[in-house]
């Protein structure tokens, strides 16, 4: 138990103490309470992250298989074995094996957390309990839980602040890698539709041969079947290149603003409860103010001291 104040009704206050007690422990049962119901918010962001990045591993392997198909069709106009894609399908699965560790290891983390809140709250339920049977008020020490009250209420108040600016710097860098993500997820939309036309100029190069040799029957180019072929493959290639940047890039992204995230909500739901629980220890700093004329009207004033915690 925390240490109270000195008092004529012993070497420390034991009231100052107990009242120390119940309210650190009511705002910590507040906490836990809302605490609860944000990680449920957090698990369903998880759903989401997952849910759409696993579209973007869908799109992945599918311009792998093109990648690989184009140069299948290479090599069978070549008739030389099959050669290596830039990204293989055993690169994207990796990537996604990655990935998926991490999603366990984020949803094992808060469903643990979620079993920790409910054992909490139960003990400090039974300590509030424990904490509301030894508060006796007296007037020897009914002048001291306002001095008490106002050191409470200023660490409060900094706990808030903190909470808030916490809840804010997440936000603000959360809003900057949305930022860079759309900037680059443009970029490479672009230069992946760029790339066709990249390659074109050295396919019309290789048709401009052919259709010299067919008119003068000298220097045999490469077929047109194979300029075609290595097109699609040479294309195919720097697509997959550029998309497997853009997606792990996406992954990269999402993963940090997860983070940013759960940051920015506990952030704010700590100093949205602190800030309640200030109100309320407001009010009973203002009930305890009351002068005390007649000893007979403490125990109306312990009742409702103690219905703050009830």
């Amino acid at each position: 138990m925390s240490q109270g104040s000195l008092c004529p009704c012993g070497t420390h206050c034991r009231i100052t103490k107990v009242l120390r007690d119940l309210i650190e422990t009511q705002n910590q049962l507040c906490l836990l309470a809302r605490e609860e119901s944000v990680i449920v918010s957090i698990l369903e962001n998880l759903h989401h992250v997952v849910s759409t990045s696993q579209h973007r591993f869908t799109s992945w392997l599918s311009s792998v298989a093109a990648c690989e198909t184009a140069q299948a069709n290479l090599a069978i106009a070549q008739s030389v074995s099959r050669s290596r894609s830039t990204t293989s399908r055993w690169d994207v699965e990796a990537e996604q094996r990655l990935f998926h560790q991490w999603v366990k290891k984020e949803q094992h983390h808060w469903e643990q957390r979620l079993l920790q809140i409910q054992r909490g709250m139960a003990n400090y339920r039974t300590y509030l309990q424990k904490c509301v049977q030894q508060f006796v008020l007296s007037p020897n020490c009914l002048a001291l839980c306002l001095p008490l009250l106002d050191e409470l209420l200023r660490h409060l108040e900094e706990r808030i602040e903190q909470h808030h600016l916490a809840s804010i710097s997440a936000h603000e860098l959360f809003l900057q890698f949305e930022q860079r993500w759309t900037y680059e997820r443009d970029r490479f939309d672009y230069e992946i539709a760029q790339v066709p036309q990249a390659y074109q100029a050295g396919r019309n190069q290789a048709q401009a041969r052919w259709g010299l040799y067919v008119v003068t029957g000298i220097g045999r180019p490469v077929s047109l079947t194979q300029t075609n072929m290595n097109y699609q493959s040479m294309v195919h290639n720097r697509q997959l290149e550029l998309y497997s940047q853009q997606c792990k890039l996406f992954l990269t992204t999402k993963v940090e603003q997860f983070r940013l995230s759960v940051q920015q909500m506990e952030g704010q739901y700590k100093a949205t409860v602190l800030a309640a629980q200030q109100e309320r220890w407001h009010m009973l700093h203002a009930q305890l103010s009351v002068d005390i004329a007649d000893p007979d009207q403490l125990p109306a004033l312990q009742s409702l001291v103690l219905s703050y915690f009830l």
